[in-house]
């Protein structure tokens, strides 16, 4: 076992500062889910589905809350896996460093969620030629976007989360001004058509108001990424736990309000075999407006997580590269500083999926559990915090006692160990082991590399006061 650990200077401020890390966090956030998940859930609960999105975004804000402790402590250089260098070892970096690159599979739902929706706009580009075409040429331009630097990328991200928050705001007023259906009658029938539990078919969960609340969970915590544009930021430690709390009641007014307008204006079973919201926003809109509506809502919070996706698995991957655990010409940066073959295995990881027409349930499912697996390694590095840097914890911005602290760690690591398992009865058993053994086997060349394998660890993290860092 050969590994150097090096602690990496502190670097200068970024560029990054609160608008464009909150516009980040957002469209990170808002993206396939609240465009291709509330319908299904309507179907799985009925009126209340609104009621699981509100459920859902404050078990998502739990879920993610630790990191937003480590963020106003640290400034990460690397996201996730600078973290767990830091806090957890290299060992469980190196396990993180290769398992994490199954996760480059979510930038095909994104891709494949858009193609379904012009699909549905525009019959013409609804076959299976068509939406692949649609995806691929989607991935090809953000691909491009992020090769052009940080800055350009931000800038994007900037434009299209502001689109998307009007658009969904105004599908979300007009809706619930036109609503017809009793929603907020809680003695309806209707209202909670399964329980309040989960049901199951044929062994997978089908329903039920817990059912559609794990379901919807899926696009309640991914402004946790935000954590990961530390080295890029202003003032990390300051800005980017403040864009990710200021998220959460955006997600609030826009996720429950979108929800309740699609379940407002139409039945279950006026929706049909759709799983969209196409049909509800051509019910309250003219013709021009509905077809703003869906290049600026679900278009725009598509593209929006696609181009962040981009940018923030680079990071964690570079990092990676940087470090010896991958090719360091993998990690290879342009003139622009955008790491181009990291870029580029992500584009063609994530036209694989498209390619071969998986469905969007099938992609949700794969990334839930992936995501979920991580938290395993996460947990290592969340409780090492407050004595690794009793100080800059103590003076952290957002700071609470350490018993209260390792309280929400651990719901935090239950919450995510439920949509683990969630995950595995959403899917068939075949595929979700071959999900587990992916996983597994990349897991175990990390754990065999750290063994064998020469590596100097980078440990960008940093907590702004040189009597904090840790001593090497």
């Amino acid at each position: 076992m050969a590994i150097k650990v090096i602690h990496e200077p502190e670097p200068k401020p970024g560029t990054l500062g609160k608008k464009e890390l909150y516009a980040l966090a957002v469209g990170q956030v808002i993206g396939a889910g609240v465009i291709t998940l509330i319908v299904p859930a309507i179907k799985m609960t009925g009126y209340s589905a609104w009621l699981a999105y509100l459920v859902a975004i404050i078990m998502g804000f739990i879920m993610i809350l630790p990191t937003v402790f480590i963020s106003s402590t640290l400034r990460l250089g690397g996201g996730n896996y600078s973290m767990l260098c830091d806090l957890a070892g290299p060992t469980v970096s190196g396990i993180f460093a290769y398992a994490y690159l199954t996760q480059c599979l979510s930038l095909s739902l994104f891709g494949a969620s858009a193609a379904a929706y012009l699909g549905d706009v525009f019959p013409i580009l609804s076959g299976h030629v068509a939406r692949i075409v649609v995806g691929g040429a989607l991935l090809t331009f953000f691909f491009v976007v992020n090769l052009l630097g940080v800055d350009i990328m931000a800038f994007a991200q900037k434009v299209m989360t502001w689109l998307l928050i009007a658009a969904l705001f105004l599908f979300a007023v007009v809706g619930i001004v036109n609503r017809t259906l009793p929603i907020f009658d809680f003695n309806d029938p209707n209202f909670l058509t399964q329980g309040w539990g989960i049901t199951f078919e044929n062994g997978q969960i089908a329903g039920g108001f817990t059912g559609a609340v794990l379901l919807f969970v899926y696009s309640c915590n991914g402004y946790y990424m935000t954590s990961s544009y530390g080295r890029d930021s202003k003032n990390a430690r300051r800005d980017i736990p403040i864009a990710m709390l200021i998220t959460v009641p955006t997600l609030i007014v826009l996720y429950v309000g979108v929800a309740m307008a699609g379940t407002g204006v139409m039945s279950i079973e006026e929706y049909g075999d759709s799983t969209t919201l196409v049909f509800a926003a051509q019910r309250i809109f003219p013709t021009w407006l509905f077809v703003l509506f869906i290049i600026g809502g679900p278009i725009m919070a598509l593209l929006s997580t696609l181009n962040s996706s981009f940018a923030y698995n680079a990071i964690n991957i570079g990092q990676s590269c940087d470090d010896g655990w991958l090719p360091a010409a993998f990690g290879k940066k342009n003139k622009r500083g955008s790491r181009v073959w990291i870029l580029t295995f992500m584009y063609v990881v994530g036209m694989i999926p498209i390619v071969f027409g998986f469905s969007i349930e099938v992609i949700t499912n794969m990334v839930q559990l992936i995501t979920s697996a991580f938290a395993i390694l996460n947990m290592i590095a969340y409780l090492k915090l407050p004595k690794k840097y009793p100080e800059a914890w103590k003076k952290a911005r957002f700071h609470v006692p350490n018993g209260l602290y390792y309280l929400i760690c651990w719901v935090s690591f239950f919450f995510y160990m439920v949509v683990l398992w969630k995950s595995c009865l959403s899917m068939t058993p075949a595929l979700a082991a071959i999900n587990v053994a992916a996983i597994v086997i990349l897991a175990g060349i990390g754990l065999w590399r750290s063994k064998t394998g020469n590596i100097t660890i980078h440990t960008s993290v940093w907590s702004g006061e040189e009597s904090s860092a840790p001593s090497k």
